[in-house]
């Protein structure tokens, strides 16, 4: 491929997952309340149909890695988008719960095609150098479209309503991923390498891929945090818009932290950058049970933003490093299913911890260990996969 063909690759990618992951999974919650008011319903009876969306597009990225191919995925790409404008139009039109729903079951269902799976499938078997740093850099711009489009949709909402907020959201879905219409994008590898063959035992049961799920399970409980950080404000008797700022300060963490984990794991390895961002994850915890000082705060939200470079960077990067290409599609839709239930159930558990504990306190803990533990998982995955890799190559 040329340089030229891989920048504009790389724009398209930054560009559709800006939409998939920028867009759907991280602006959709402003919504919730206008929603709610508008068809009388609870709001958490509303944010239901995320949790569906999210359910659906890990279920569906299964779907759609184990059918794509280089012939086809075109195709799937295209039909993708199509079918995610249409589900926003529905959205639009939701007059009840129901239509609410079903329109974020096919929404989840149509954007998984251009989602985590499939996007990092088309970074590993397009590009052969630095491809930590590419990922970073494409999953930190939908972070920086996330920071930009959540005011815009709250200023639509505000001003003409959530349908009109919704069919903005078609266009621009439209906006953002047409141009990856336009380039070649390859989810298979023409020629598997030497690592890929010593992998072909890979299976589901195995030690090292439970391993990879349960760490899955962990890291991913703690981006429900930032969900919390208003109320976490309030907890605290401090001022309600310092909850917001910490949502804020989070986001930035977030950009800043994705890029800096594909940089690190280019340069130091996996391992080493896993080991880097869990500790500063774990110092942003930190300062956020034991202190209430205002300006610590958000520096420890920023620093705890460094999970996302875990979860979206360095989890895509090590599965296929354990796993190879060949495995790759496989391995890592079940991954990210099992974090995205994760984070889905875990925004109501830190729920319910507060209201039995009156307290943030708790969930905080229980992120600090659950840090700790899917490291030694990370880690531990890393080790039983070498000495099969040994025991197979001898």
């Amino acid at each position: 491929m040329k340089q030229n063909s891989k920048t504009y690759l790389i724009i398209a990618l930054c560009l559709a997952s800006s939409c998939s992951i920028g867009m759907f999974m991280s602006c959709l919650g402003v919504f919730f309340t206008p929603v709610a008011e508008s068809l009388s319903v609870k709001r958490g009876d509303v944010a239901i149909f995320y949790t569906i969306m999210a359910f659906a597009s890990a279920i569906f990225s299964i779907i759609v890695s184990l059918k794509a191919n280089n012939k086809n995925y075109k195709k799937i790409y295209i039909g993708g988008v199509i079918g995610s404008i249409c589900s926003l139009i529905l959205l639009a039109n939701a007059s009840n719960l129901v239509m609410l729903y079903i329109g974020g079951l096919l929404l989840g269902a149509f954007f998984s095609a251009y989602y985590m799976t499939m996007m990092t499938s088309v970074i590993n078997c397009s590009f052969d150098k630095n491809i930590g740093t590419i990922t970073g850099l494409i999953f930190s711009i939908s972070g920086l479209a996330s920071a930009i489009l959540l005011p815009l949709f709250s200023a639509i909402i505000s001003s003409r309503g959530w349908h009109i907020a919704f069919y903005v959201m078609a266009g621009i879905a439209l906006l953002l991923c047409l141009p990856a219409v336009f380039v070649e994008m390859k989810v298979e590898k023409e020629n598997a390498d030497e690592e890929n063959a010593s992998v072909s035992h890979f299976n589901i049961f195995s030690p090292d891929f439970i391993c990879m799920i349960l760490m899955s399970l962990l890291f991913m409980f703690l981006p429900a945090m930032t969900q919390h950080f208003p109320g976490f404000a309030s907890s605290r008797s401090l001022d309600l818009s310092l909850g917001s700022l910490l949502a804020s300060s989070s986001m930035i963490g977030s950009i800043a932290f994705k890029l800096i984990a594909g940089v690190m794991t280019d340069k130091l390895g996996v391992n080493k950058a896993t080991c880097i961002l869990c500790f500063i994850t774990l110092l942003g915890t930190l300062i956020l049970l034991i202190n209430s000082n205002t300006t610590l705060l958000l520096v420890a939200a920023f620093l705890f933003g460094a999970i996302y470079g875990i979860t979206n960077v360095l989890g895509a990067y090590r599965t296929r490093l354990l796993y190879g290409l060949e495995n790759y599609k496989k391995a890592f839709s079940l991954i990210a299913l099992a974090g995205n239930a994760s984070n889905a159930l875990s925004i109501a558990a830190i729920g319910y911890i507060f209201d039995y504990t009156s307290s943030y306190d708790l969930a905080l803990i229980l992120a600090m260990i659950f840090t700790v533990i899917g490291f030694i998982l990370s880690i531990l995955a890393d080790r039983i996969v070498k000495k099969s890799k040994k025991e197979y190559t001898d």
